[in-house]
């Protein structure tokens, strides 16, 4: 009887042992789980319905089309300009010079720098009203000068001569103030 005592003992003892082991395992492996999913959370994946995908694919292609019509379109413009007689295709040459504002603008700082101080004193000493008033009134010029400009018949029959004219004619007046 002692000895199966001791068997029964010993066989419980084994079984505890064992299922220690089990529970130290299954704790190691929920451990383990878990920190896959901890990482697997960290960078979630993205997972795209076949109507998003088929949604990407359709506006790529929109993108694609609107690309292609204008390169169509700049083409055939350049095509155009070429086909002109006397001229032939300006693009390039327009995009190599710089454009009349800009030089008009370089004219006009190389103006200021000598009358600068002049009229720095002059800005400071008008006021507020009298600035405004004074915008106001270049405003009317300025639309009484295009209305003049529109009426004018010569403006209608061809616009680009008398705009070329008087570009010629105000910088002649601007070379002839720089002179004196």
């Amino acid at each position: 009887m002692a000895k199966r005592n001791i068997r029964a003992k010993a066989k419980s003892a084994v079984g505890a042992v064992k299922q220690k082991t089990q529970e130290v395992q299954a704790k190691l492996k929920k451990a383990a789980r878990q920190e896959e999913m901890l990482h697997k959370t960290l960078t979630p994946k993205k997972t795209t319905t076949k109507k998003e995908k088929s949604a990407q694919k359709h506006t790529k292609l929109l993108k694609r089309f609107v690309e292609i019509k204008k390169e169509i379109k700049e083409e055939n413009a350049r095509k155009n300009r070429q086909k002109t007689k006397v001229i032939g295709d300006l693009q390039p040459l327009r995009d190599a010079l710089p454009s009349l504002g800009d030089i008009y603008n370089l004219v006009k700082s190389r103006k200021k720098e000598s009358a600068e101080e002049s009229a720095t004193i002059v800005q400071e000493t008008l006021s507020a009203k009298k600035k405004i008033k004074k915008k106001r009134t270049e405003y009317v010029n300025k639309v009484k000068s295009f209305e003049k400009v529109i009426k004018d018949k010569n403006f209608k029959k061809n616009p680009r001569e008398v705009i070329g004219n008087h570009l010629r004619n105000k910088y002649q007046a601007m070379d002839e103030d720089d002179v004196e």
